[in-house]
């Protein structure tokens, strides 16, 4: 089992969407959610066969729009096991001051200090690791308060550690995605 986190711009995503309302007068979201595929046993094309090839035609052509949507413009993405993230995790964790404690592998404790209470950061290291989004301004902020909280000389020797590689990757990948304003999806 492994995560991939897919770096992607929402402004792209939000422009999409934007499209798909003023091409066919639904939102993406709805459509996603309510939208059924017109079949000739429906009571409307009963009364009004002529017009389900014309609908299953539109419905088709809005579902490929729609999955145009859904498949977000990956501008970049960080693949990693999932159990080699919690250890990644464990290690940057270390860096700022955020202990983990899985004495108990089902019942994970993260201890911090005050000053990380409803920060960007703690919910970095609280995340999903199977699912959800990390908004743009959740990663700027994160990353910059991981800069500003990182033990420089702790960070040197990790990144000549057992987890070098991994640190170094996911470093680069934070900063860029910051740089870029993108947003992550966990998948």
């Amino acid at each position: 089992m492994s995560l991939d986190i897919i770096a992607y711009d929402p402004k792209e995503t939000k422009a999409r969407k934007n499209k798909f309302k003023a091409k066919y007068g639904i939102s993406y979201d709805k459509f996603d959610d309510e939208m059924i595929k017109p079949r000739k046993d429906m009571f409307c094309y009963y009364l009004h066969p002529e017009l389900l090839e014309s609908d299953i035609k539109e419905y088709e052509e809005m579902d490929d729009d729609a999955e145009l949507i859904a498949d977000v413009d990956e501008v970049d993405s960080f693949h990693i096991g999932y159990g080699h993230f919690h250890f990644l995790r464990k290690e940057l964790g270390e860096l700022v001051g955020i202990r983990y404690d899985d004495s108990d592998v089902f019942n994970t404790r993260i201890y911090y200090d005050d000053c990380y209470k409803n920060t960007s950061l703690l919910n970095f290291f609280l995340h999903s690791d199977c699912d959800g989004d990390f908004s743009t301004d959740e990663i700027q902020e994160s990353y910059e308060q991981f800069t500003k909280y990182c033990d420089k000389e702790m960070l040197r020797e990790k990144k000549a550690g057992k987890w070098a590689e991994e640190i170094n990757s996911f470093l680069k990948f934070w900063k860029e995605s910051a740089d870029k304003k993108l947003q992550w999806e966990f998948c």
